[in-house]
């Protein structure tokens, strides 16, 4: 009962001819708005973000200031408005006013009185020494865009890292079925078998002995081919992630190529035999953080000059009133500052150089990394090919093997015995054969992850060229 029973699951299952669900149509979906892509993407907007507002610190505002005395012996009142524009060079800041006044201000308000018109006013601040090359508002914009290149490069990463889960998860589902496929064929010609050996035994050819011998085999491989559809079924739930839409539905209507049929994209094969590793992106990323380190050790030095800021002013008042506020007014204004010890700016510097050297040496561990992992892989690569070579050599001799033994088995030289060890053979030859052929696929892969070449747009590029 046991046997049918595994028998119609197995025929119901592949029995029908299946369509081919390629690694083409695969990426497809996958690449088709994935929850991961889509939130690397939302980072990349939050760094953009970051730039527009490290540029607001230069947005042109409106001010407005005005009094009212309501009780006491003068009656002064004030208002003004002053529009101001900061620019990035010398830390400059250009600036206009109206102001107008009416009424009597005691002595020390006296700045406060303007003809009948009012008064207006433009002028410019300037920093000479401290501020004059570079300032924090400078160095925050510099900072977020760099932060931002360095992003991008980090997210090259982050979808490599997902593409090389995505594509490592189909060749496990392509392994697993093409493993199933192989015990099925293996368990229904034992099937078929089984039927002429108790015949044999009833007619009195063989055994008894033998017939029990053959069904512990069969037992035997209709187990192994449970456990080989448990990882079938494992490994679909892992492409229903990366499938994460309704084309999952394609991973029960359809199955792979076989092992033996896989092959990668003319882009796959061509970045496998690229080495980049001057040009990787993590490599990248650690050279940007470095461009920022550099712009804070710009900044650290700057803050160590004295502060030597002028001020430069023309007003003209308008209207009747007192005659000395009538002519044109110019006002040139110095402001300098100097701490003695300068202790905090100096720590800036110190510490922003360690962290230089700090990343000096972790850029140089990075590259050395990287370089060591390529080369391991690449051996990998050699020693996998070389072994998937051998193991087809050995699934022609294990073959002949077996249909030699067949033969003597018919002719009555053999037994069931020798027989079901060299179909043994053969069969683990297959199967140890399948096994070394998608070997040589991960190594492959192992290193298009290491040379984080499995970004979006080249995902995207890959899947266009193959449409094409």
């Amino acid at each position: 009962m046991y046997v049918s029973v595994i028998s119609v699951l197995v025929l119901l299952s592949f029995a029908a001819p299946l369509a081919a669900f390629t690694l083409q149509q695969y990426l497809s979906s996958v690449a088709n708005n994935h929850p991961e892509i889509l939130a690397i993407d939302a980072t990349t907007g939050q760094y953009g973000a970051d730039i527009q507002y490290a540029d607001g610190a230069y947005d042109a505002k409106l001010e407005h200031n005005s009094f009212s005395r309501v009780a006491g012996y003068y009656d002064g009142l004030q208002a003004s408005q002053k529009y101001l524009k900061p620019l990035e060079a010398y830390n400059a800041e250009v600036f206009t006013e109206y102001r107008i006044s009416d009424g009597d201000f005691p002595v020390y308000e006296q700045e406060y009185a303007t003809l009948s018109g009012g008064e207006a006013s433009m002028g410019v601040k300037l920093s000479l020494l401290q501020g004059r090359e570079t300032d924090k508002n400078r160095t925050a914009m510099a900072s977020a865009r760099l932060k931002y290149k360095k992003w991008g490069q980090e997210s090259k990463l982050a979808q490599s890292e997902f593409y090389y889960s995505a594509i490592l998860a189909y060749l496990d589902w392509v392994e697993a079925v093409s493993y199933f496929n192989k015990i099925e064929q293996l368990v229904t010609v034992s099937i078929n078998r089984q039927e002429g050996i108790k015949k044999r035994v009833a007619e009195g050819d063989v055994a008894e002995i033998e017939l029990l011998e053959f069904e512990t085999r069969l037992l035997e491989r209709q187990s192994s081919l449970l456990s080989a559809e448990r990882k079938v079924q494992a490994n679909m739930q892992k492409l229903r992630y990366y499938m994460h839409n309704d084309h999952s539905a394609k991973v029960q209507a359809t199955q792979p190529k076989s092992a033996a049929e896989i092959t990668w994209p003319a882009s796959f094969n061509a970045a496998v035999q690229t080495r980049r590793v001057a040009s990787h992106p993590a490599l990248a990323a650690k050279a940007l953080e470095m461009q920022d380190l550099k712009q804070k050790m710009r900044l650290a030095e700057v803050a160590l000059l004295p502060k030597l800021d002028i001020e430069a002013k023309v007003a003209r008042d308008i209207g009747s009133g007192p005659t000395s506020l009538q002519d044109t007014e110019a006002k040139i204004g110095l402001y300098f500052s100097v701490p003695f010890d300068r202790t905090q700016a100096k720590a800036k510097k110190s510490r922003t150089q360690y962290e230089i050297y700090a990343l000096e040496s972790k850029t140089n561990a990075l590259r050395q990394s990287i370089d060591a992992k390529l080369q391991e892989r690449l051996v990998n690569l050699s020693y996998a090919k070389r072994l998937h070579d051998m193991q087809a050599k050995q699934v022609v001799l294990s073959r002949k093997l077996f249909e030699q033994e067949q033969r003597q088995f018919e002719f009555g030289s053999s037994d069931f015995f020798m027989l079901n060890n060299r179909e043994a053979d053969a069969f683990q030859a297959e199967l140890k054969a399948l096994t070394t052929r998608i070997n040589v696929f991960r190594e492959e892969l192992a290193i298009l992850k290491i040379n984080a070449v499995l970004d979006h747009p080249f995902i995207q590029q890959t899947l266009r060229a193959n449409a094409g």
